[in-house]
């Protein structure tokens, strides 16, 4: 088992331009940012960098190779691999986001 930890200021990602969006997030994930603004964007951030720190980035992963979704209940989960569990949280001006590989 493995485990990867990020945690981000809301703020650093606030004014990020296009090209910004379209290098972290996939095109289902920026139609779920266009309704869900910057907490969207900064869990997915933090989640995808608590992916690739708990893979040691061995894959030589991008953010686009992580897609992650929420289910009917509201929890998230990455698409492209069933045996790593995120969790995200808020908090006013941070994000956290922690990944745990089962190997």
């Amino acid at each position: 088992m493995k485990i990867g930890c990020d945690i981000v200021k809301n703020e650093r990602l606030q004014n990020k331009n296009r090209r910004f969006i379209d290098l972290i997030l996939t095109k289902k994930e920026q139609e779920e940012y266009k309704k869900k603004g910057l907490f969207y964007l900064c869990g997915r951030f933090a989640c995808k960098e608590a992916i690739m720190k708990a893979l040691d980035n061995t894959k030589k992963l991008t953010y686009l190779d992580l897609e992650i979704l929420n289910k009917e209940d509201g929890s998230p989960y990455c698409v492209n691999y069933d045996n790593i569990k995120i969790t995200i949280s808020h908090e006013k001006e941070y994000t956290m986001a922690v990944a745990l590989v089962e190997e």
